[in-house]
């Protein structure tokens, strides 16, 4: 009767044993059809700016600016013209018989002008001639000078060339003459031939 009353228990716990096994099996599989997430939550605050970082290096140094050109005139001339009848050791405008030889330029604030001249002269004799720039009949240029030999009667054809830059002017109109002056020994002849001035605007930032 003990014996039997032992075998009962046994079936018994292992009745209760497949029970709970098999309800944890069933959860596990049923658990995905009634289990559904639920709606997301609202976002969060956003969070208190970081502080600022380091400032960083510098950095290098640009290229300086350069000149700018504004415009450019230029005034030519072919015809040859004979000075001689100038008086000596005085200077004259070459606008006296070349009136493009006289320009008038109208420039902005703090520009410069850069002015040149050149030309070619026949010389006999010991003739000789200086020529210049002149900008406001305040500004002068160097002067070059062409002269022939005087020992003998000698005809020379020599060129000359002349590069001249003002300093800042100011604002307007500003006038550019170009003068020669007769240095001979005597009353010896010269004579002008072809010639060009050359005037550029230039600005520096």
């Amino acid at each position: 009767m003990e014996s039997q009353n032992s075998y009962t228990m046994k079936v018994m716990v292992v009745v209760l044993v497949i029970g709970l096994l098999g309800g944890v099996v069933s959860a596990a599989l049923v658990a995905p059809f009634f289990l559904k997430p639920g709606p997301q939550g609202e976002t969060g605050a956003t969070g208190q700016t970081g502080a600022q970082g380091p400032q960083g290096e510098q950095g290098l140094q640009g290229n300086p600016g350069t000149d700018a050109i504004l415009q450019i005139a230029q005034n030519r001339n072919e015809t040859a013209v004979a000075v001689s009848g100038y008086d000596l050791y005085q200077w004259w405008n070459m606008s006296d018989f070349d009136a493009s030889m006289r320009m008038t330029i109208n420039v902005q604030q703090n520009s410069k002008l850069f002015v040149q001249f050149s030309s070619s002269h026949t010389l006999i004799s010991g003739a000789s001639i200086l020529v210049r720039i002149v900008v406001d009949n305040v500004y002068n240029s160097t002067v070059y000078g062409a002269s022939s030999p005087s020992p003998s009667s000698v005809t020379t054809t020599l060129p000359g060339h002349l590069e001249f830059l003002t300093g800042p002017l100011s604002s307007g109109q500003h006038t550019i003459e170009v003068q020669f002056q007769r240095n001979d020994a005597g009353a010896n002849p010269s004579t002008v031939l072809e010639r060009a001035l050359t005037a550029t605007e230039i600005t520096t930032p």
